[in-house]
């Protein structure tokens, strides 16, 4: 091998490996580039699905939100609407019974205590006007009972006891509302929720084996919220019915327990007033007249001498002789 030759080798050589370096160095930064670019890509494309998805959720969120009422009340239809009334009233009746049937306004403490004081200083006919003036139901027990007194302190007792029991009668009837809310609930619940299932049946039976699913999930929704709605309101119907209850037994209790000291006190003076009347001396009765001699009337007289021919009446026994 000649020199030439020898460096025509090294030469080709040396050329050989640059090309294979060069076409490697450009295959490298072609790869860089192009990964690069996809990363950049891929990170675009996640940002803006991200932002895409993320204000999707956010939209769908915001529309869920808005639309859930409406969703119910056009779901619910003509029996949302009449559990609605249902449950205004079950408000307005609880609102009223809480108010109303309370222990300080069924015996008011400052009543109790002047009532007190007033038969201790022996004011009976004071406290029994005060008694009068109230409208309480201590008030009406206990008048009950000191109107009776006059008969003695048993028929009394029985005469407060039959007011307690007719007042409680009657704030019981009131809580019947509240149980019939309670009752009426849950079945104007499962009328709309057989309501629904027809609908949602009528729309499989119209379309075949491939019904639409909003139309489908439109009676589904029917039922679905006739049944909560029933059952949201017999619940706290059921509740304060029970509760109510307890309080008016509370109460009537309450009533017995303040009046019958109070009427006990009552009586002595009731049934002094009542002794003193019965043995005062009756009052003088008016002179007797003896009544005057019956005389025969003109034409009875005129009737006897027509009918013994003009003559005077003969005597039954004759004249006894002269001696």
């Amino acid at each position: 091998m000649d020199f030439g030759s020898g460096r025509g080798i090294a030469a080709a050589v040396a050329l050989t490996i640059g090309l294979t370096l060069g076409a490697t160095a450009l295959d490298w930064n072609l790869a860089l580039a192009q990964e690069a670019a996809g990363e950049g890509a891929s990170a675009a494309s996640a940002s803006i699905d991200d932002s895409a998805s993320s204000s999707t959720s956010e939209s769908a969120d915001e529309a869920g939100a808005e639309s859930f009422l409406h969703w119910m009340f056009r779901a619910s239809g003509w029996i949302g609407v009449v559990l609605a009334l249902m449950s205004f009233y079950l408000i307005a009746l609880v609102a009223w019974m809480a108010l109303n049937f309370r222990i300080q306004k069924a015996v008011p403490r400052a009543l109790a205590r002047e009532v007190r004081e007033l038969v201790e200083q022996k004011r009976f006919g004071d406290a029994y006007q005060r008694l009068a003036s109230d409208r309480s139901l201590f008030a009406r027990v206990l008048g009950a009972g000191v109107r009776k007194l006059s008969a003695g302190l048993p028929a009394g007792r029985r005469a407060m006891a039959v007011a307690n029991e007719d007042a409680t009668m009657e704030m019981e009837h009131r809580t019947t509302y509240l149980a019939t809310v309670g009752t009426l609930g849950p079945m104007i619940g499962l009328v709309g929720t057989v309501y629904g299932m027809i609908l949602a049946f009528r729309v499989i039976a119209d379309e075949g084996s491939t019904p639409q699913a909003d139309r489908l999930a439109e009676g589904i929704s029917t039922a679905l919220f006739a049944t909560l709605e029933g059952i949201a309101i017999s619940i706290p119907a059921i509740y304060f019915y029970s509760f109510f209850r307890n309080r008016i037994a509370r109460m009537s209790l309450e009533v017995e327990m303040a009046a019958e000291p109070l009427l006990e006190q009552f009586a002595p003076g009731v049934v002094k007033s009542e002794a003193t009347a019965a043995t005062s001396p009756p009052p003088p009765s008016p002179p007797t007249t003896t009544a005057a001699t019956p005389r025969p009337h003109p034409f009875a007289m005129s009737a006897a001498l027509a009918a013994s021919g003009g003559a005077p009446p003969q005597q039954a026994l004759p004249p006894a002789e002269n001696e």
